[in-house]
């Protein structure tokens, strides 16, 4: 029985899978920067198989059927935005690092990928952006307080508007 199959196992939207998908790519980047997003993409689906029989990586908890059902669109967006303008996403959230962006590997990629939401696609609601990056630190075991507590920060920036709308709503 395959992990997609198993009883117990949630599917993801096709969204949030874009958004692991993303992060791995993001993640791989950091580690060679040499690589260009088309090509991360083109080489993600390796990333579950961990043999040469197509046996899925446990540790990722991912699937060729999760490959499958991604939202290919919002990865390729998030993927190459967030590589072709890293340095002025690090310029949006670094002010609110209060550890000298000396954070994890994992949490470093998510500030890259939820900052490039929160700023390029405003049709994505900042309350979204901030779940999906919780769930996203969560799952690859890394600091979700932290980065929730940054990505809120840069989402009163950026998206003030929305980001006061919604509070004053919750002060009623």
């Amino acid at each position: 029985m395959t992990e997609a199959h198993k009883p117990g196992r949630q599917a993801h939207a096709p969204r949030h899978l874009a958004r692991v998908f993303a992060l791995l790519g993001f993640y791989q980047w950091i580690a060679d920067p040499t690589l260009k997003a088309q090509k991360i993409e083109e080489n993600l689906p390796a990333l579950l198989a961990d043999d040469e029989e197509g046996t899925p990586v446990e540790d990722l908890g991912l699937t060729p059927e999760d490959w499958a059902r991604c939202d290919r669109e919002l990865l390729t967006t998030l993927l190459s935005g967030a590589i072709g303008e890293h340095a002025a996403l690090e310029a949006e959230f670094s002010p609110f690092v209060d550890r000298d962006l000396r954070v994890s590997l994992v949490e470093r990629a998510i500030l890259f990928i939820g900052t490039y939401e929160l700023l390029r696609c405003p049709q994505t609601p900042y309350r979204v952006v901030l779940n999906e990056t919780i769930e996203l630190a969560k799952h690859f075991g890394s600091g979700y307080r932290f980065t929730n507590a940054v990505l809120e920060r840069v989402a009163a920036k950026v998206r003030a508007a929305e980001f006061e709308a919604d509070h004053a709503q919750k002060k009623a």
